[in-house]
């Protein structure tokens, strides 16, 4: 196998007290996240060249299911790797300035941040991400 799921950061149940059941984490890791590698694996057989990239590079340079295969993996692992089982609530700190300088009030983020999330046609993700380069 090329590409690989990473282990989850915590266990199945990790996340029940944040309203995620072992059932659901298990359908998710071990169904979807493990069926996008499966996938991008078996592509990989028949097209060596996506052998020696990774994730990312398969992001930036492929289209259509291959790309697709790569952003679900990106994704799902993004997502377990931003959970955590005591995270949560409103942030402090530095996170909490930006957010403030950039969005007026943790409370306007929220709700700016759900609606786009929710304005997806479909499923799909939100994410909230700095850019190193430019700083916004």
């Amino acid at each position: 196998m090329v590409f690989s799921i990473p282990p989850l950061p915590w266990g199945y149940d990790g996340l029940a007290a944040k309203g995620l059941s072992k059932q659901q984490v298990t359908l998710h890791y071990d169904k979807h996240h493990q069926g996008y590698v499966t996938k991008l694996n078996a592509a990989a057989q028949t097209n060596s060249a996506l052998a020696t990239k990774s994730i990312e590079e398969i992001i930036r340079t492929e289209k259509g299911p291959i790309f697709n295969l790569a952003a679900q993996i990106f994704n799902h692992t993004f997502y377990w790797e931003s959970m955590c089982p005591n995270g949560g609530g409103e942030p402090t700190g530095k996170v909490a300035d930006e957010i403030n300088a950039s969005f007026g009030s943790f409370a306007k983020f929220k709700e700016e941040f759900t609606n786009v999330a929710v304005g997806h046609f479909g499923s799909g993700w939100a994410w909230l991400v700095k850019d190193t380069n430019s700083g916004n």
